[in-house]
């Protein structure tokens, strides 16, 4: 996302008063969408900008699909949210329905446009949006708290981050905190209270997801992999080829976490300096653990190539 211009410091009691007016605009849209009493119009899907604010989610191809496939069965529920930015158009809620609309190669969609909003506003919207859908993620949540916590602090999401650490390493009794970072971390902690959703202490707890693998962070968002076995996974960060084998294999057989650690645990001990006939054994052992799932997702060609494979080292092993 952008950065935001560094500010000030600003009370609790402001903080919390930010959260609340965005809180009350979203339900005042809300009602008026439900008691059709909205502005609605239709405004040409080209002429929509994204917003400056960027957000780094991850979206599932195949539900915007299926989104597609709703809408043309029993038409937009919702209309898309836009605020008019000088004399143009900026997206603040509505990604998922304006890309099902380009699916279905409609120009223009229903739209409410929302005048003199700022950009702490659309932020503040669009994060209360991803934390209000049920199909949320625990990354994407993360990241939609962070920025609530941005906006409501004047801080940047750099800032908030660095904060968040240093509360993080003065539990862990490496640092003590200025009193200024005391008093921030009193007012993070309101302002995460009002959202309803996670206290301090459990946000830090999530910090690890931030630095973690991309095929991690996407499978995370895509609400593919668990936290819990994300932090295991991450253990092979430094072998994309690996942390993507293995980490097909801990989704598509919905293994638990001591099923996770237990796998990267073989997957790191074979490749450890093995040769010769140990490397021999330890090729089988890994090959007697391959799922069925996988091979069925092979190619007949690739199906037939294994068979040759098998044969010979069945006649091999017949020989001796």
């Amino acid at each position: 996302m952008a950065k935001l211009p560094a500010r000030k410091n600003i009370s609790a009691e402001t903080a919390t008063k930010r959260i609340e007016e965005a809180q009350a605009l979203r339900q005042s849209i809300s009602e008026s969408i439900e008691n059709k009493t909205s502005n609605t119009i239709e405004v040409a899907i080209a002429s929509i900008a994204s917003p400056k604010f960027h957000d780094r989610r991850w979206h599932d191809k195949m539900a915007i699909v299926e989104l597609s496939k709703s809408i043309e069965a029993v038409g937009l529920i919702y209309p898309v949210v836009l605020r008019r930015v000088g004399e143009g158009l900026e997206r603040i809620i509505g990604y998922r329905r304006i890309e099902a609309y380009k699916i279905l190669g409609k120009e223009t969609i229903p739209a409410i446009i929302l005048e003199n909003v700022d950009d702490d506003m659309a932020i503040l919207l669009m994060a209360t949006e991803n934390m209000q859908r049920e199909d949320i993620s625990v990354y994407d949540e993360t990241l939609a708290l962070i920025d609530y916590l941005k906006v409501a602090l004047n801080e940047t999401g750099e800032g908030i981050e660095k904060l968040l650490i240093r509360f993080k390493n003065h539990n862990a009794g490496s640092i003590q905190l200025s009193e200024d970072e005391k008093e921030k971390r009193l007012q993070m902690n309101e302002v995460l209270k009002k959202t309803g959703k996670i206290e301090i202490s459990g946000l830090l707890n999530r910090l690890t997801m931030l630095s973690m693998h991309p095929l991690i962070k996407e499978a995370l968002s895509a609400s593919r992999l668990s936290f819990s076995n994300a932090q295991v996974l991450q253990k092979l960060s430094k072998n994309e080829v690996a942390l993507k084998a293995v980490m097909n294999r801990v989704i598509d057989e919905n293994m638990s976490k001591c099923e996770a650690m237990k796998l990267v645990a073989e997957h790191k001990e074979e490749k450890v300096g093995k040769t010769g006939e140990g490397d021999v054994i330890s090729k089988l052992k890994l090959l007697s653990k391959t799922s069925t799932k996988q091979v069925a997702k092979l190619t007949k060609a690739d199906q037939d190539k294994l068979m040759e494979y098998f044969t010979k080292i069945d006649e091999i092993l017949k020989n001796k």
